[in-house]
Parts: structure tokens; sequence; C-alpha cells
């Protein structure tokens, strides 16, 4: 199981997942400070999150939960490929939501918001390692059609 090149692109997809939870998406500059917000949930009193923020919030955890799924349904392949398909699905929703959807609620404290390119780059790793996952899946896909071949 974990020795499957896609294993290792999954846990990959895992690691973007927990590391979207702590990288700024927004820099919020308030007239007295600035504040980067992360997905994960704050207890800050000077914003309030909208429900663009906890819908992102919920689309990568179901990211990294399915990740985790589809890691031991090593013996369903085709499944896997559709579920990686989904993933991919997920995360270039989770990036468009990032950048399109209002994160915080309108405020007279709030000067400034400014967006974060990293989390979209993060999230361009994560796509490009969903679809490295179902490139590797369908080769062992493959292999196993020609070893049946032979038998």
């Amino acid at each position: 199981m974990i020795q499957r090149k896609q294993t290792l692109f999954l846990l990959q997809l895992i690691i973007c997942g927990i590391a979207l939870m702590y990288i700024p998406c927004l820099n919020i500059t308030l007239t007295e400070k600035s504040i980067g917000l992360c997905l994960v949930p704050s207890m800050n009193v000077d914003i309030v999150s909208s429900i663009g923020h906890s819908s992102a919030i919920f689309l990568n955890l179901a990211g990294i939960v399915l990740s985790f799924a589809i890691i031991f349904l090593f013996k369903k392949r085709e499944m896997q490929i559709k579920l990686s398909y989904l993933l991919i699905v997920l995360w270039l929703m989770l990036i468009a939501m990032i950048y399109f959807c209002p994160m915080v609620m309108p405020s007279d404290k709030i000067q400034n918001i400014t967006r974060n390119t990293f989390a979209a780059f993060v999230g361009a790793i994560a796509i490009l390692a969903a679809w490295f996952a179902i490139k590797f899946i369908k080769k062992d896909i493959e292999l196993l059609k020609s070893a049946d071949r032979i038998r």
C-alpha cells in the first residue's frame, strides 16, 4: 500500500491540505494592525468570517479525508480514479473560493484585503499530485491486465 507511487502522491495531497490550513489566504489590513486569515478558524474579534470561509474550510477538510480514504481503497482501482478526479474538482473549487469568494464580512475596521498567491500555489501542487496519482493508478491497472493476459 505505501510502496505504491500513487500513495505517495495522495500523501502529498494530505500534506498540502494541512499546509493550506495554516497558510494565510488573505492579508487583512485593519485600522490598527494587519492580520493573515488562514483556513483554521481563529477567535479574532476584529473580523467576522463569512460563509465562504466556512465552506472553504469544509472543502479543505473533505479533500484531506477523501485523500486519506483513497489510499485505503487500493483494491478498488477504478474507484480510486473516480475519486481522484473528484479531488481535482474539489481543489479547483477550493482555489476558486479562496480567490473569488469573500472570506470576511464587510466592516468599517477593514481598510484593505489582499489575496495570498502562495495559497493558490499550494492548490496547484495538490492538483498536480492528484493528476500524477491518477496516472500511476492507471499504470497499475495496465500492469495487472498484462499480468492476467500472461496467465
